[in-house]
């Protein structure tokens, strides 16, 4: 639209209006033409590539599932040896879940065992790490009810208050969980690798812890008794690293002390050098 002013003495002005109000922020920026700026007006110029041109972001999948290990098996156990301090936690949940466990009993009991180990992942966080990994499958139960109000004759839903999901372990989780209980992995390396020539310091450690629970200070003083630990130097904490890696010892406020499977693994070593 054009509006025609003229002044008295003077030349015909022009002007033109819009019928709509201009709007910065409704500029399209994937209809911009970079050909059409003026590259000698550096008032024209975008210093910014359009969306058009802006990379993607990557999705980050989960790392341990069975589509990329191959098995249930392979990522549940991939997934334990990059978190060892948490696998006690870990293959605790999927016991707790064979044949279902609440959400509410799982947080109570994973908080508990964190007591004395903290953990930035809270317990429904290892639920969806075990989840996609295909060691836990989810049942969400009803969230509604339906309720008839027979006088008036309507049926209408009811919200339930509290939801408590129900978790299950599936049977590839709780094969891993007693091949880790059988204590195979223990036998492997104390017995029957090269370290069964420490078989006398570990019955010592694991003697020593089942009596009560130990500092490292104290254990590292135990294992500098025994010649075989001088050459080559064997320190205390090699041998609480094994210990603790096939889960036969674990840290509590009061120190290293042996589990039950250490108390059977302990026993059995025991038998073995008696023989």
């Amino acid at each position: 639209m054009a509006y025609t002013s003229t002044a008295p003495g003077e030349e015909t002005l022009t002007l033109y209006a819009f019928d709509d109000e201009f709007d910065p922020l409704a500029v399209d920026d994937t209809d911009i033409n970079q050909e059409w700026m003026d590259d000698e007006n550096p008032y024209d110029t975008i210093d910014y590539p359009t969306l058009r041109n802006m990379p993607e972001v990557p999705q980050r999948d989960a790392v341990f599932t069975p589509a990329r290990q191959g098995s249930v098996g392979a990522a549940l156990r991939a997934l334990c040896r990059q978190n060892p301090s948490h696998r006690r936690i870990l293959m605790g949940i999927v016991g707790l879940a064979e044949g279902g466990c609440a959400s509410s009993v799982i947080a109570e009991n994973v908080t508990e065992w964190m007591r004395d180990n903290r953990s930035v992942y809270a317990p429904m966080t290892l639920c969806r790490m075990l989840e996609r990994a295909g060691a836990l499958t989810l049942e969400m139960p009803e969230t509604t009810e339906v309720a008839e109000d027979v006088e008036d004759g309507v049926a209408y839903l009811s919200i339930k208050e509290t939801v408590d999901p129900v978790w299950h372990a599936t049977d590839e989780a709780l094969a891993v969980r007693r091949d880790y209980e059988s204590g195979d992995g223990f036998r492997s390396i104390v017995m029957e690798s090269e370290e069964a020539r420490y078989g006398e310091v570990y019955a010592a450690v694991m003697g020593f812890l089942d009596e009560a629970p130990r500092s490292m200070t104290v254990i590292e003083a135990l294992t500098d008794t025994f010649p075989i630990t001088k050459s080559p130097k064997r320190y205390g904490q090699h041998f609480m690293d094994v210990l603790q890696a096939t889960d036969c010892a674990v840290w509590t406020r009061e120190g290293w002390k042996l589990t039950d499977l250490g108390r059977a693994m302990f026993a059995e070593l025991q038998a073995v050098k008696e023989a």
